[in-house]
This record gives structure tokens, C-alpha cells and sequence, in this order.
């Protein structure tokens, strides 16, 4: 008799493979057998559920932000050439801020206009997560994913900030900026990422919740 796969195998799979790619800190570092181990499974186990680590990976970055919906046909097949990168470069393509976009509300509405700036930007990064940290690790194994996550994607981020940024301060409606407009969007970016993203990876985090972080008093 065939044994029935558990219905939870593929998002055990997602996860253990996030961790280990994560945990290797890279693509070319991370091992399937370490995939298997952190299952409980034989490594040619796994193998009936992705060809490769290719396969694996593909998998991994499009379901790790929400393992539970993951249900492709089994085993996952080698992505094509570039169907890995084409998935990534269309979530940068889809993000949106709304509230970079309009003309400026007036001093009456300056605050309210950069809060709703930092929420949208914490929320756009929360919700991928672990696709952001994914990449990361990956970006020196695969140059492609790596240029287009830093050059286009936190690139593009960044100048649009900055735009809005140095657009506001020059209306009146902010501070002067002491620093590029680039840099300050830099900033601004790098301490959203940290409550909205790598807090939730801190070996040693900090005693407060998603809702804490996200309160724009917090950032």
C-alpha cells in the first residue's frame, strides 16, 4: 500500500528550507541534506517532493511569506532559466507606496502624510519578510537576483523616498535635509526594515509585538 503523503509536507518543506537557506547564509552553502535533517526525513526523501535545489529554492521564495497556501504539483520541478529572478523582479514591480504619489497636502497635513509614508512602507516590508531575507542571502550567489534586489529594488525604493523627501523639505513642509536626499531615504528605509524585517529574525528580540512596532510613535 502506498503511504499518503501528510497534508502539511510541502509548507514543512517551505520552512525547513527557509531556515536552511537563511541558516547557511547563502544559496551555494545550503545542502538538502540539511533540508531532510530539519524535517526528520531521508534526504531522498526530499527528492520526491523537488527535483533540486534549484526546484527548492524557486519553491521556497515563492510561498516562505505564507507556507500554508503552498500546494504546486509534486515534486516541484528546475525553474527555467530566469523564472527565478522574472518571480522576484514581479513583486518589485507590483510593490507600491500610494502615498509617495500626489502633490503635498500643505503644513496642515505634513505629519499625517510622512506617517501614512512609514506605514505603508512598514506594511509593503512585513508582508514579505522572509522573501526580503531570502534574497539577501542569496544576492552573493546569484548575481542576477543580487543586482536586481540591490540596484532595483532598495535602489528604486530609496530614489523615490529621496524624492519625496527633498520635495517636501523644499515646499517648507519638513526640516531642511542635513544629508543627500539618497542618504536620508537610506535611513529612513534602513530603520523601517529593521522593525518591520530583521527584528523578526533577532536571535534576541525585543519584548514587544508587531502592533508595537508598527505604531508609527515607535519608529
Amino acid at each position: 500500500m502506498a503511504r499518503t503523503r501528510p497534508p502539511t509536507r510541502t509548507p514543512d518543506l517551505v520552512r525547513a528550507g527557509a531556515q536552511v537557506f537563511l541558516a547557511a547564509g547563502g544559496y551555494h552553502r545550503a545542502q538538502i541534506r540539511d533540508v531532510a535533517r530539519a524535517m526528520g526525513v531521508a534526504k531522498g526523501t526530499v527528492y520526491l517532493y523537488v527535483e533540486s535545489k534549484a526546484a527548492l529554492f524557486d519553491l521556497v521564495l515563492r510561498h516562505a511569506d505564507d507556507p500554508d497556501a503552498a500546494a504546486p504539483a509534486l515534486p516541484v520541478p528546475t525553474p527555467a532559466s530566469g523564472a527565478t529572478v522574472a518571480h522576484v523582479a514581479a513583486l518589485v514591480d507590483a510593490a507600491a507606496l500610494p502615498a509617495l504619489d500626489g502633490a503635498p497636502t500643505g503644513p496642515a497635513g505634513a505629519r499625517d502624510e510622512l506617517a501614512r509614508v512609514v506605514d505603508q512602507l512598514f506594511s509593503l516590508l512585513h508582508a514579505h519578510r522572509w522573501t526580503i531575507r531570502l534574497v539577501n542571502a542569496a544576492a552573493a550567489d546569484l548575481p542576477e537576483l543580487g543586482d536586481l534586489w540591490f540596484r532595483r529594488a532598495r535602489g528604486g525604493l530609496n530614489r523615490a523616498l529621496g524624492a519625496w523627501l527633498a520635495a517636501r523639505a523644499a515646499a517648507g513642509l519638513h526640516r531642511p535635509l542635513a544629508v543627500p536626499p539618497a542618504a536620508a531615504a537610506r535611513l529612513v528605509t534602513e530603520l523601517i526594515h529593521w522593525f518591520a524585517v530583521a527584528r523578526c529574525f533577532d536571535a534576541a528580540p525585543d519584548d514587544f509585538d508587531t502592533a508595537a512596532a508598527r505604531d508609527r510613535k515607535s519608529v
